[in-house]
């Protein structure tokens, strides 16, 4: 049976391209065929089944109701998934900035633009969709060193649009920062003063939690590497944790590995320090300045 859901009133073909991969998958699994076997009965080869099964690549309307026909779904079960595969096929509002896009990251984008709930554990610096315009220039510069300046806009602008697209549909916000984000001084004093004003605003706006992991808490799990737990609207969505590096990044979709990173979240959430207390190291860190 397919699980029915509601869909969401935000498009995302990223998020639309893994439910069809997700829900291929399983049909494909209950069936006992081979992704090869299914590829000759549909006229494609076993890598192209694997790359829409993976979420890869965005097959056509047609071929999502070919296969669903050959693993036995209902006509009426497959009008809707077809839906969703058309949906799959459009632009995100981000693929406009694909000069300075890169692959790994347009997928991220693309999810983060439909979760309905954000958690993210920052050591380093203020998450991107908290920057200011200011901080965000002074990080993407120290980033990308060989950039033109019109590149560095370009790239202020996609982060920039990534906060306004987060203003039309808010999601959760749950954000543990190490303390070291609030003594870090990114672009210059003014800036950072200016940035850690914008954090002490968003902590106290409804639907936010900001909680600061103190110097006192010593040891902690994942010291040094951040990570995002995203969690969307529709049931038939799974959640999924992702891990940048500078070279790409890392997408974890299994139940027992997205698992592992909320107990992971909650005992930081349980060794920083709490939101008022928050607050106050935020507003200590602005007088510093």
């Amino acid at each position: 049976m397919l699980h029915h859901v509601h869909m969401s009133t935000r498009t995302s073909p990223t998020v639309k391209r893994r439910r069809i991969a997700a829900e291929l998958r399983r049909l494909r699994a209950r069936t006992g065929m081979s992704a090869e076997e299914a590829g000759r009965q549909v006229g494609l080869s076993k890598s192209a089944i694997s790359r829409i099964e993976n979420a890869e690549s965005t097959p056509q309307v047609a071929t999502v109701a070919a296969l669903m026909r050959l693993y036995g779904v209902a006509e009426s079960d497959i009008e809707q998934i077809s839906d969703v595969a058309r949906q799959a096929r459009t632009r995100g509002w981000w693929q406009r900035w694909n000069d300075v896009l890169p692959g790994w990251f347009d997928t991220y984008v693309g999810l983060e633009s439909e979760a309905s709930h954000i958690s993210e554990y920052e050591p380093q610096l203020v998450p991107g969709l908290l920057q200011t315009a200011d901080y965000a220039r002074a990080v993407i510069r120290a980033e990308h060193p060989d950039e033109t300046p019109e590149g560095i806009e370009r790239r202020v602008e996609l982060r920039l649009q990534r906060q306004q697209q987060r203003l039309e549909h808010p999601p959760k916000l749950w954000v543990v920062l190490d303390e070291a984000v609030l003594h870090r001084i990114v672009g210059s004093r003014d800036v950072m003063r200016n940035q850690l004003k914008r954090l002490a605003d968003v902590a106290v706006q409804p639907g936010n939690d900001l909680q600061v992991l103190s110097f006192e808490a010593g040891e902690h799990g994942s010291m040094g590497s951040a990570f995002f737990i995203l969690r969307f609207p529709d049931v038939g969505d799974t959640p999924c944790v992702y891990l940048e590096t500078r070279a790409g990044s890392l997408y974890l979709e299994e139940i027992d590995e997205v698992e592992q990173y909320t107990t992971l979240f909650d005992h930081l959430r349980a060794t920083a320090v709490g939101v008022r207390r928050s607050e106050e190291m935020i507003s200590e860190a602005i007088n510093r300045l």
